[in-house]
């Protein structure tokens, strides 16, 4: 009742349930002495202070809201300013005088001849 496995070719009696048993006893085993192995080879890392990356990134975070806060009130103060300015530019009474005086209008040289009327012929 050989299933492959290399073992237990003479044993007829033992079910498959018994050789995979004693398959994973072996390789529990194996693991064991392997983690016993990284365990003992040297002492652990310490961890890392959880009190210490909390302030770090509590500043970070206050950095950042800063920076956020600043840009905002940047921008703010830009379309208030762009508001004024074209607010002021677009009132009626505020129309702005050309820098340079006007030139007057040359006046025709010609004088306009006069049309004259047909006078009805006598009749």
């Amino acid at each position: 009742m050989d299933h492959g496995m290399g073992q237990g070719a003479d044993r007829t009696d033992r079910t498959d349930g018994e050789r995979y048993q004693g398959m994973d006893r072996r390789e529990n085993a194996e693991l064991y002495a392997a983690f016993e192995a990284l365990l003992d080879a040297g002492p652990e890392p310490p961890l890392p202070s959880v009190t210490d990356a909390a302030v770090a990134g509590g500043r970070r975070i206050r950095r950042r809201r800063t920076a956020v806060a600043l840009a905002g009130a940047l921008v703010v103060a830009v379309c208030g300013v762009t508001t004024a300015v074209n607010v002021a530019d677009s009132r009626p009474g505020a129309v702005q005088q050309p820098l340079a005086p006007p030139t007057p209008t040359q006046e025709p040289t010609e004088a306009p001849t006069p049309v004259a009327t047909p006078e009805p012929a006598p009749g």
